[in-house]
This record gives C-alpha cells, structure tokens and sequence, in this order.
C-alpha cells in the first residue's frame, strides 16, 4: 500500500522532539498546518524516522484500512500525546498528562531488549494499530527522562513554535533554523532599526 509523501523536519536533535515539529507555524492560527493528517501519515513519519520498518508500516497500513474507525481513534490519541507532551515541555502545562495516562498501558504491551551495544530498551510486543502510539509513548518518556532535555528550547520567531535541543557551545541556539526563522527575523530586526532611525529626529 503506497503510503502518503510527507515532508520530515531533523532540525529537532532527536526523534521525540521532530515529532513536535509535525506541525508548522504552531504559534499562529491562521497558518498552522498539520502534517500528520492521519494515521496513514503516522506511519509515513514513524517510517521515515526509522522508529517503525517498512514492512510493518505496511502491514499497519492495511490493518488501518480494514478497521478505519479503530486507525482513526489511534490517530486523535497520538496527536493528543503530541501536543500535551509539548505544552508540558514548553511551560504552558505543569505536566505530561497524557504521556502519564499512556504509560502503563505502552509498558504493558511492551519488552525490555537487549540492543548489540549492550543497552537495553523497550519494544512493542506485537504489531497492532497501538504500535504506533506505543513507540511514541516510549520515545516521549526516554526524551522527558533524559538529561538532555535540560536543553529543549522553543524556537524565538513568535509564529514558528518548531522545538530543539540547544547543543551549541555556548548554548545560545536562538533559532530552529538559522537560514529560515533566523534570517527571516534579522530582516525583521534590520527593516526596523531602518525605520526608527528614518524617522528619528537628527
């Protein structure tokens, strides 16, 4: 089954935090987009991050196909973890509470596993439609448990809302993109000391 063409951002330093940025323009209503319109696009993304194999997002695909109500349900849950999990990070909750609700329910259906670098980490146990919520479930919790999250820092263009982890050296990372939001708003900055200063008086 051939699955949705999808534009993925690697801007965010780690696979939980570019499930953020799934969404453009968060902080402005009249141009946010979503790019992960159903569950089929979930799997489109998961399989594009390497987090979910080829031939199981196919096999999702078709299981999606056959019980579309049940993908679709999956597909408001994944979004909800998403978004709830993102306010807790920026500040605007004073919790993950969906990634809370989530978590028994992903451990339960998962396995700790030895990985070849001698670190172990969990897996779905099977593959069904909460596979895909489950490895984001997982993927949320390594990233709210790890000490890089110290450096989870918002994007300062006041409509972007795309999320990173600072790991320059001095820790001043101001931008999810130099080139796009960065640029854009120095142009911003410049056309403005341009204007104040035609319009002060000498």
């Amino acid at each position: 089954m051939r699955m949705p063409e999808l534009a993925v951002s690697r801007l965010g330093g780690d696979p939980a935090v570019d499930f953020f940025n799934t969404v453009d323009w968060r902080l402005d209503p009249e141009r946010r987009s979503e790019r992960l319109t159903s569950y089929r696009h979930a799997l489109a993304w998961l399989r594009q991050l390497e987090l979910l194999a080829s031939a199981d997002a196919d096999r999702l695909a078709s299981l999606a196909a056959a019980e579309p109500e049940r993908a679709a349900a999956e597909h408001s849950r994944i979004l909800t973890l998403r978004d709830d999990s993102y306010a807790a990070l920026v500040g605007d909750t004073s919790s993950p509470a969906a990634l809370g609700r989530e978590l028994p329910e992903t451990q339960a259906a998962s396995r700790l596993e030895r990985g070849d670098d001698g670190a172990w980490s969990w897996h779905p146990r099977t593959l069904d439609l909460a596979t895909p919520r489950h490895l984001l479930t997982l993927e949320l919790a390594r990233l709210f448990a790890s000490p890089a999250v110290s450096g989870f820092h918002r994007c300062e263009d006041r409509h972007c809302g795309w999320v990173f982890l600072d790991t320059s050296r001095q820790h001043n990372r101001r931008w999810c993109s130099s080139a796009d939001c960065g640029n854009r708003n120095r142009v911003r900055a410049h056309a403005e000391r341009a204007r104040l200063a035609a319009t002060t008086p000498a």
